[in-house]
């Protein structure tokens, strides 16, 4: 679940990284991820300890975006990537992912290059007219898909 975008999870769901008590060591790219998201110490505490964290902790933590009660988690869930069909551009959405995840190697410099870049090209796409006109008329955006 580490690797998804966005992490949603009931309360009182329980989470660990029991490698440690096991014999293993971190596999498939936690090591990677998983200081990203909680930084080095947090990351550590967790892999070395194998520890199980419950849903509120992860959330405090940065594990989860959001907790919700376990017969409300899916319709919350759901509600959450309708509102970003409704109201979202996908193009500008797939570009902020791709531009969050390369910024994680960037330097700083670099990092504002490319946005300032990015931004630019922005300005002259289908989707900044349409966002600007539906909040001028009040209503919801009609982006188009992406690859169209």
């Amino acid at each position: 679940a580490l690797m998804c975008d966005l992490r949603f999870a009931a309360e009182g769901a329980k989470l660990t990284t029991a490698f440690a008590r096991r014999g293993l060591v971190a596999e498939h790219g936690i090591s990677w991820m998983l200081p990203r998201l909680v930084g080095p110490a947090r990351a550590l505490d967790l892999l070395l300890s194998g520890r199980v964290v419950l849903a509120e902790e992860a959330h405090a933590l940065g594990l989860v975006n959001r907790v919700s009660a376990p017969e409300k988690l899916l319709d919350e869930t759901l509600d959450y990537a309708r509102e970003l069909v409704v109201s979202c551009s996908p193009a500008s959405m797939a570009t902020m992912k791709r531009q969050l995840y390369a910024d994680l190697q960037r330097a700083l410099p670099d990092a504002l290059a490319e946005a300032d870049r990015l931004m630019f090209e922005s300005f002259a796409a289908p989707d900044f007219v349409e966002g600007v006109r539906s909040f001028l008329e009040h209503r919801d955006p009609r982006f188009a898909p992406l690859g169209v």
